[in-house]
């Protein structure tokens, strides 16, 4: 009763595109280090349809994710709000959304097209190559990747990895699908070579183990405050420090693969299971900004202190403070700009998928892990939360974390009660998908 698919599409940048990820990067693609991909996996059963989506890509915007929903359900058949896209938030991949750290620049739409075409065909393909086959849900447990950049003790940490198991009829492995929640910045913004990460070499050696005609994605998780060790901040204005390189990704991905491969044996599977998707329009209450004249006079008088402490022969330590006060004034005056026309709120849509008796929860924001531990405890049934997907917004800090304030805080545009309704709206969504099996479409 059950079908599967899946299918992968290159979206390598041509040479000299820019790198997104990194507002201090300097230079742009000399190369590919290892091919990007537009990845879709298809699970079908009793006419219900899901589609998991991964793009080596930082993010894409909800307006394109809309139009790619578009045209698969043009294609395919299969409902639009059945579509997930999450990018897998490499920050070595193309330009493929104007944000905070781009606040400037520009999309190429030559790339977007193309891109909107890879997504477009991996589904397509895997629609038309589904197999009988057999599923399960379960989870591995992996130490030593990420940590929490924003304490003293470097926790809480979320070390589930969440996996979906394929199998054809004949009970052979052929796709694995797994979530982890770490941002994938091994690699810092010195790095000129296009490449996925640490999870492009987990997904590379869960296919090798697997063998020919097989397929295995990352999708990333609450990452928001979980890094592989190393300042956001730091990052951000341009400071490189040891271990980011291309031998250290190799070693946190095949940790994680090697996690995945030892779970799988552990994870049944079945030839039937429930699915379903829903949809929810959550309205979440913007923060306070300052109005746009304000912020683009405090954004001038930043870049000023900057050109002149550079001129002179200011300490380090200054010069860092007066590049870290012209990022958080740029990306404050970005976001005054972005929300000036809304009336106080942000539309944000949460999508949810049933799988048996699990929730994959698909949020376009990079969430603090305290949240998804949270979620996970309240929520009745097992629940995993893919992040970047299907838009961003941005940071979702916890309430507490505002006080401290930092890089994720000045990089989110939403309040921070946001928390306590972000898990209203999540349970909902989850008594919503197990209140039918058909697929729902609602708006909270």
């Amino acid at each position: 009763m059950l079908s599967a698919g899946f299918s992968k599409v290159s979206i390598s940048p041509p040479l000299g595109a820019p790198l997104a990820g990194f507002a201090a990067r300097q230079g742009v693609c000399e190369g590919i280090h290892d091919e990007l991909f537009a990845r879709a996996l298809v699970l079908e059963n009793n006419g219900k349809t899901i589609v998991f989506i991964g793009l080596d890509v930082l993010a894409v915007s909800s307006e394109f994710v809309n139009r790619v929903r578009a045209k698969i359900e043009q294609r395919t058949g299969i409902p639009n709000n059945s579509i997930m896209i999450a990018s897998t938030h490499t920050h070595a991949g193309p330009v493929t959304v104007k944000t905070f750290f781009n606040p400037e620049g520009t999309l190429d739409p030559d790339y977007m097209n193309s891109l909107a075409q890879a997504i477009e065909d991996s589904v397509s393909e895997a629609w038309e190559k589904r197999f009988p086959a057999r599923a399960g849900v379960g989870s591995g447990f992996v130490s030593g990747i990420g940590v929490n950049r924003r304490t003293p003790d470097k926790k809480p940490i979320d070390e589930e990895i969440g996996i979906i198991k394929i199998e054809d009829a004949n009970g052979k492995l052929r796709a694995v699908f797994i979530n982890y929640a770490c941002h994938p910045t091994v690699l810092g913004s010195d790095n000129l070579l296009a490449t996925g990460d640490f999870p492009n070499f987990a997904v590379e050696k869960i296919e090798q183990a697997i063998g020919a005609d097989s397929f295995a994605m990352f999708v990333n998780g609450t990452q928001g405050n979980i890094s592989v060790g190393h300042s956001s901040e730091l990052s951000a204005i341009g400071v490189i420090t040891p271990g980011r390189t291309f031998e250290n990704a190799a070693e946190l991905g095949y940790k994680l693969a090697n996690a995945t491969l030892e779970a799988l044996s552990d994870i049944s599977t079945k030839d039937s299971c429930e699915l379903s998707a829903a949809i929810f329009l959550v309205n979440f209450p913007l923060k306070d900004l300052p109005e746009i004249e304000k912020s683009a006079q405090t954004f001038r008088k930043a870049k000023e202190d900057l050109a002149r402490l550079s001129q002179t022969e200011a300490v380090p330590e200054v010069l860092m403070k007066a590049k870290s006060q012209l990022l958080y004034a740029s990306i404050t005056n970005f976001y005054a700009q972005e929300t000036a026309s809304l009336d106080g709120h942000l539309p944000v849509e949460l999508q949810a998928f049933r799988i048996g008796e699990t929730v994959f929860l698909a949020v376009p924001a990079e969430v603090f892990v305290e949240i998804g531990l949270e979620l996970k405890r309240r929520a009745a049934h097992k629940t995993f939360i893919a992040g970047i997907a299907n838009g961003y917004i941005g940071y979702f800090p916890t309430q507490t974390a505002y006080a401290d304030g930092g890089y994720e805080v000045v990089s989110s545009k939403i309040a921070p009660q946001s928390e306590s309704v972000f898990y209203r709206e999540a349970i909902k969504l989850e008594e919503q998908l197990f209140s039918s099996p058909a697929e729902v479409v609602s708006v909270g």
